[in-house]
């Protein structure tokens, strides 16, 4: 076998917490996820809610004015990364 069949890359991860509140529980769970990446030889792009904030989609707005800046910034985000991790707040059992 070749040396290069096990050699591994770096993923590149995008991770944030769908939640607003500092110190939220989806906040830590995001961050020891960024944590255990980076220990794993991945490269975490840790991310907050707000760098995306936007509002709900309307696309007579979009029309209008363009798409959001936030949306905007998630699209390149994402694009650049390999695989993306959110930690989602659950309410109401839902």
């Amino acid at each position: 076998m070749a040396g290069n069949e096990h050699e591994r890359c770096a993923v590149r991860f995008l991770i944030f917490a769908a939640s607003l509140r500092d110190g939220s529980l989806n906040d830590r769970l995001a961050r020891l996820a960024a944590d255990v990446v980076a220990a794993k030889g991945g490269t975490a792009d840790f991310a907050s809610m707000r760098e995306f904030d936007c509002p709900s989609y309307d696309q007579d707005a979009e029309t209008d004015s363009g798409v959001p800046v936030g949306a905007q910034r998630l699209r390149d985000r994402m694009i650049g990364a390999d695989a993306f991790i959110i930690a989602s707040p659950e309410y109401n059992a839902s």
